[in-house]
């Protein structure tokens, strides 16, 4: 079952940036759902070797081009770095022993 869902979800993913198809339409037409569950099983689809590019505010495609796949790494390479950066200070006040933390 889990794999008929990944082959719809790979045959509606439209090829190149501009044909973007939005979570909440991939979700419907391919009959998964949530938006919650597509974005498991496609982060699933991703660690077996899908490249399946996605922007947080206009939804998935295929890449047409090495320059859209390298511009999708650019952005999650990105997004990561940032998510790493707002645990740094977090990290740091958990090293210091319990009560000497300033939560200010």
């Amino acid at each position: 079952m889990k794999k008929e869902k990944e082959e719809k979800i790979l045959n509606l993913l439209p090829k190149g940036k501009e044909n973007t198809i939005s979570s909440e339409r991939l979700a419907r037409l391919s009959g998964v759902g949530s938006v919650r569950e597509l974005q498991k099983i496609i982060a699933k689809m991703r660690k077996e070797g899908a490249i399946i590019c996605s922007s947080s505010a206009k939804g998935y495609w295929l890449p047409k081009n090495r320059k859209e796949i390298e511009e999708f790494c650019r952005t999650m390479d990105k997004r990561a770095r940032n998510i790493f950066n707002a645990t740094r200070s977090a990290k740091k006040a958990l090293e210091l022993p319990e009560g000497q933390q300033n939560m200010e």
